[in-house]
């Protein structure tokens, strides 16, 4: 009975003093898109993975304002974050969204100017200009960290480096099942089952291709 329990304070103590070994995964690849120019800015998450608790406090995300344009077109941020909406135009903008998931209508203001919003509930967040009408970007709202965007050649990598460096986060991911999702307001949701190891990192490949999106969560 003592070298059993020997042994289960020996094994409590290796996984305190390696706890990261049981989440050292990756999932990394690329999205192959029919129906558009270029794979760059699809969003692809993890529809359900644990939710780290997270100090948002500091971590400001951004959607810029430069040449009459939203910048990024798709900025997806963990629930309960804020965003910063600068004006670095030369022209003032009223940026403002009626979706379900985040109304508001920041009014007009000049260049130089910024204003915040924080969102507190998941989903997607369509943003207008109620001064220039060709204006159109998206923010979507998410449960877990582990997103990432695609870049101009389709690829991605979650958990996204530089995203959980911003969060203060260890890179990893638990190993397990996790089902993959994409999201782009021009193409079909694409969803993938996948195997992570506890090692090392996962490829896959995701061909999209175009049509009406499907929601962030059921």
């Amino acid at each position: 009975m003592r070298r059993c329990i020997n042994r289960i304070l020996l094994v409590m103590a290796l996984l305190l003093y390696f706890p990261m070994q049981a989440a050292a995964g990756t999932i990394t690849g690329v999205v192959k898109v029919n129906g558009l120019r270029s794979p760059a800015d699809i969003l692809v998450f993890l529809t359900h993975a644990p939710a780290p608790v997270l100090d948002l406090s500091r971590a400001h995300f951004v959607m810029d304002q430069r040449n009459l344009t939203f910048l990024p077109h798709i900025l997806p941020i963990p629930v309960g974050a804020t965003v910063d909406f600068p004006n670095h135009d030369q022209v003032a903008h009223n940026v403002f969204s009626l979706s379900r998931t985040k109304k508001f209508n920041l009014g007009s203001y000049k260049p130089g100017m910024s204003k915040s919003v924080r969102f507190d509930k998941p989903g997607i967040v369509e943003l207008r200009c109620d001064v220039h009408a060709e204006m159109r970007a998206y923010i979507l709202v998410m449960k877990n960290p582990y997103f990432a965007v695609t870049d101009a050649r389709g690829r991605f990598e979650i958990p996204d480096p530089a995203l959980f460096q911003k969060l203060g986060l260890t890179k990893g991911l638990a190993a397990g099942k996790y089902a993959v999702k994409t999201w782009h307001e021009k193409l079909k949701s694409k969803k993938q089952v996948v195997t992570v190891s506890a090692q090392g990192a996962l490829s896959v490949q995701l061909a999209v291709k175009r049509g009406r999106p499907g929601v962030l969560y059921k």
